[in-house]
């Protein structure tokens, strides 16, 4: 009897490989959150995300992911907003909720706040400046929401805590951030001997440094102000030397490290400038509030302001909206602005339709800073990062592109253990 003939064993088909320009392309496109999960599939994974160049990528494909703060001064930050959703399409025509803004999130893993009072004082490309007082010498914080990371950064000298002016932003003629640290109203009133001047950290050296005193200008600025970081520059409100109820526009560049004041919008009403902040990227101001409605401006030169909106005075039976904050907040996917009215809550806009309508948030009672942010990777720790390790990680990162087809090829059979990946360590 013959033996049976053996079943050949097939020949293992080849893992295909992808692109190495490819991996990038298809993780750029994915919100932080994802992207935190992703860096536990293996190590060439981790290098990718964690890379300076694929940070700076994702952070710049998408500016309109954003995360909107509220502070509350001695309670833990809320987040409400669009990150809520991925790919909302808002509705504004209610009067009641706005998809992604029906409920806040408290951030609660921002621990260092917890019954402290603390306040924002800028906020860059997901980084947010913060100043708690602990009731020792104060903290000067860098912390990234998305990612769950914090740094605490040396103090300067005769640190005054959260009375203190600070500003960050990003100089790209070196590729690092600065925290800049202004004179401040406060201290200038209730400090004695209080010495005006300015110093700035950058954070590759992780020291401070006086910039000189010639270059230090003739204003103070209120410490409960957030610097706006917007076209290679800070920028403050600060009240004019020769009338204290005209506000002026005070710029620092953050290359050169010097100060010049903007002109403000221009206003036939000779009305002050009550707000500063950016939209979409570019800096945004508000003159003083009439009776019925609210001019927003923008400009991207300093020189040339533009009128980006006119919002006309909310719902209700008061007729004016003077004694009332106008915050701009962000845009919605629809074309609708959010916008922030202190003490007494949140409002959409829509301009085609021209109708402003009461916004419900649940779990926001009261609040005391609105900060609209970047949602990034971009870690706290970055520039402590040695060159070499940067380096390796960019040699590493082009074998993602094996890694990449087999959990595609796996995701069928392992979806929820992949999904089930923990972020562990912050600091990874």
């Amino acid at each position: 009897m013959e033996a049976p003939t053996p079943t050949p064993t097939p020949t293992p088909t080849p893992t295909p490989e992808l692109p190495e320009d490819i991996i990038p392309d298809i993780l750029k496109r994915l919100p932080v959150k994802s992207l935190v999960r992703f860096r536990c599939v293996s190590k060439s994974w981790h290098s990718l995300i964690t890379s300076s160049s694929f940070i700076h990528t994702h952070l710049h494909f998408k500016k309109s992911r954003s995360l909107i703060l509220l502070a509350r001064y001695c309670e833990t930050l809320l987040s409400i907003g669009p990150q809520q959703q991925h790919q909302p399409d808002f509705n504004i025509t209610t009067t009641t909720a706005v998809d992604g803004f029906q409920k806040a999130v408290e951030l609660d893993s921002f621990v260092l706040v917890k019954n402290l009072p603390y306040y924002v004082k800028g906020h860059c490309d997901g980084l947010i400046c913060v100043v708690i007082k602990d009731g020792g010498d104060g903290a000067l914080v860098l912390w990234n929401p998305s990612i769950r990371q914090y740094k605490r950064l040396p103090l300067p000298r005769n640190f005054h805590s959260t009375r203190e002016v600070f500003g960050l932003g990003f100089d790209s003629t070196i590729g690092d951030y600065k925290v800049v640290r202004a004179p401040s109203s406060y201290c200038q009133m209730k400090i004695k001997d209080y010495h005006p001047q300015v110093e700035v950290l950058t954070l590759g050296s992780n020291t401070w440094r006086k910039i000189p005193d010639e270059d230090t200008p003739p204003f103070c600025i209120e410490h409960f102000f957030q610097a706006t970081n917007a076209n290679g520059a800070l920028y403050w409100l600060v009240a004019a030397n020769d009338d204290p109820f005209h506000c002026e526009i005070l710029r620092f560049d953050l290359a050169k490290e010097k100060f010049k004041v903007v002109p403000s919008p221009p206003d036939t009403f000779h009305r002050n400038v009550s707000w500063l902040g950016t939209l979409e990227g570019s800096l945004c101001a508000i003159h003083t509030q009439r009776l019925s409605y609210v001019d927003v401006w923008t400009s991207k030169d300093d020189e040339t302001w533009t009128k980006l909106i006119t919002i006309p005075r909310m719902p209700g039976p008061e007729a004016s909206v003077r004694h009332s904050d106008y915050v701009p907040l962000c845009f919605t996917s629809s074309g609708a602005v959010v916008i922030g009215i202190k003490l007494e809550g949140f409002v959409t806009y829509h301009p085609i339709e021209n109708k402003v309508s009461k916004l419900a948030v649940q779990g926001v009672e009261h609040w005391l800073q609105e900060t609209v942010c970047a949602e990034s990777l971009v870690s706290p720790y970055a520039a402590d990062e040695p060159a070499a390790a940067r380096q390796h990680q960019m040699r590493s990162a082009h074998t993602a592109s094996r890694s990449l087809w087999q959990l595609i090829l796996g995701l069928k059979h392992g979806v929820a253990n992949y999904f089930s990946c923990s972020s562990g360590d912050p600091r990874q």
